[in-house]
């Protein structure tokens, strides 16, 4: 009989964008094969390491597989970072490089890997749609099961941030092949609502003043509504517009909604002229306009404005509920109480509304006091949670 466990944040717990666009986008094959790894692993008391290489479409993707020194096959997880926009590597990465090792200890063997364009992979780096995403982190996965090493019934994912949508997203279109799924700082609720969420929160935590968090939010759901083809939060961007009177959001506000007759080049060149002017603008500090959306607006090809667009907002409008609610397999879902860029208490709430939709009577839910977004092996309860749900999963 399957157990169905809620930690709510009140209790004592368990011990304790855009981005730059792609010319292509990569089909995946269903079942990668494998590619020789390198002749001479590294070596641990408790842990082996190989570089690997994985199909992913006409794409090879490098990845780091971690494996126990015990006897195989073994149970395994694939690591699937969150967001993308920085083109960071997860191979390299020491908060994966921890996670893996660690994981490796009680037995698991844990894969690591870069996306197309990133790192040793080959292919174009730029922005993928969740669906994208989804559909490579299966291609890890398919990679995994095809080994001798690996106990194929058994392998599961670990997401951490958007990467809690990509993977519940997996789970729900392959049932058959996820055994689990991990969520770490996941969101219940849309990219559109966690983004405007997160600039609302952290402008609040930073003790702005209420009118400057009104133009914040204001131009976060501008942003929002300028890579949708079908806007979403006109009417109420167009009263607060007015209430706050003449100002950098009226232009931008002019250009989303009634752009006139230019290119869609065109817009995007005075979109980001717009945002220039507001950069510096204390009241813009987290909408990361500096740091994330005039650079990969620069980089956007002219052609590929319209087509970017279709991804993005498909991505900005996915419906979590979707997924899941078809997700069948054991789930382990961490929150932080204290998370400033998805609503916690609100996700938790879904991840369990939407996972007893399902059916699913194997899931635990815990949201930790006093902790944020980035939840790590420093986190104190952390590692204990995630390895006493692990070492349960499959006693016996």
């Amino acid at each position: 009989m399957k157990k169905r466990i809620l930690i709510a944040s009140i209790a004592l717990l368990v011990l304790a964008g855009c981005s730059p666009a792609s010319s292509s986008v990569p089909t995946p094959t269903p079942t990668p094969t494998q590619v020789q790894p390198t002749p001479s692993p590294q070596r641990s008391r408790s842990w082996i390491q190989e570089e690997v290489r994985f199909a992913f479409g006409q794409d090879q993707l490098s990845g780091m597989l971690t494996l126990p020194t015990g006897e195989g096959p073994y149970p395994a997880i694939v690591l699937v970072s969150g967001s993308r926009s920085t083109g960071a590597e997860a191979v390299s990465s020491t908060y994966f490089a921890e996670h893996a090792r660690m994981m490796a200890g009680i037995g698991y063997a844990v894969l690591r890997y870069d996306p197309p364009g990133v790192g040793q992979s080959s292919g174009e780096s730029g922005f993928q749609s969740l669906e994208n995403r989804a559909e490579e982190t299966m291609a890890a996965l398919h990679y995994l099961q095809s080994r001798s090493d690996i106990q194929p019934e058994r392998v599961g994912l670990w997401g951490i941030s958007q990467g809690g949508w990509v993977i519940a997203m997996a789970a729900a279109a392959y049932p058959q092949d996820v055994a689990f799924i991990i969520s770490v700082s996941g969101s219940g609720v849309g990219v559109a609502e966690q983004q405007v969420h997160s600039i609302e929160a952290q402008s609040r935590a930073a003790q702005m003043p209420e009118q400057d968090i009104t133009k914040a939010v204001l131009f976060g759901r501008l942003l929002i509504d300028w890579q949708l083809s079908l806007p979403i939060y006109r009417e109420l961007n167009e009263a607060e517009a007015q209430a706050l009177g003449e100002g950098p959001w009226t232009d931008f506000g002019t250009l989303v909604y009634e752009p006139g007759a230019i290119t869609p080049a065109e817009g995007l060149m005075m979109g980001i002229e717009i945002l220039r002017t507001i950069q510096d603008e204390p009241w813009a500090e987290f909408l990361y306009l500096t740091e994330l959306y005039i650079p990969q607006l620069e980089s956007i090809p002219p052609e590929q404005v319209e087509a970017l667009r279709v991804v993005t907002g498909q991505t900005l409008l996915n419906d979590p509920q979707e997924y899941w609610s078809h997700v069948q397999c054991p789930v382990l879902a961490i929150f932080g109480e204290d998370d400033l860029l998805q609503p916690s208490a609100r996700s938790a709430a879904l991840y369990e509304q939407y996972l007893t939709e399902a059916g699913n009577g194997n899931f635990t839910i815990v949201v930790m006091p006093g902790v944020g977004h980035h939840i790590g092996l420093s986190t104190p309860g952390y590692w204990g949670i995630l390895s006493n749900w692990l070492d349960q999963l499959y006693e016996g």
